[in-house]
């Protein structure tokens, strides 16, 4: 045999082991595409769940700073903190002008600052009971011969005669 006959007869062993040898390499790496690929899809569900997510949460969110806002707007008031007449007499005291419209929480709180401001409390129970003077006795016609005693929680009762009740065809 010659030296070229040698030559090509172990050619095709070794085109077959190099053969083989590309062909591990290209199916690792498309096995490792395959992977990548795989690990890509997992990645943008979870992108697409936290977007759902935060859509949701987001929406939430506005519904309830909408809620707020709604109830903030327009809404004008009522029950106490609603102006209404009230009798000359609670005027003076307050000085205002006669036949103002004054809210109640505003009348409540310029008496309970009377009250502090004329350290008119019971030094044992400062936070309950009232000791009136005269000028607040007269203004509640408040008599100490009652049974009981002026508190912050009974002021209201003893204030409800100055406040004027409109008609409906007043409010008209």
């Amino acid at each position: 045999m010659d030296e070229i006959d040698l030559v090509l007869e172990n050619e095709p062993f070794e085109e077959n082991n190099f053969n083989l040898k590309i062909f591990e390499q290209f199916t690792t790496i498309l096995s490792k595409f395959s992977n990548l690929k795989t690990h890509f899809a997992g990645i943008q569900n979870d992108i697409k769940l936290l977007e759902k997510n935060v859509k949701r949460e987001i929406k939430k969110f506005k519904k309830v700073v909408d809620k707020k806002n709604h109830n903030k707007k327009n809404k004008k008031p009522s029950g106490f903190a609603a102006p209404s007449k009230v009798s000359n007499e609670l005027c003076k005291f307050l000085n205002k002008d006669i036949g103002s419209n004054i809210a109640r929480t505003e009348v409540t709180k310029a008496i309970i600052d009377y009250i502090d401001t004329n350290k008119l409390t019971l030094k044992e129970n400062k936070k309950i009971i009232i000791v009136p003077d005269e000028k607040l006795k007269i203004l509640l016609g408040f008599e100490e011969t009652n049974n009981e005693p002026l508190t912050y929680f009974t002021l209201q009762k003893f204030m409800n005669k100055h406040f004027i009740k409109q008609t409906s065809n007043e409010e008209l």
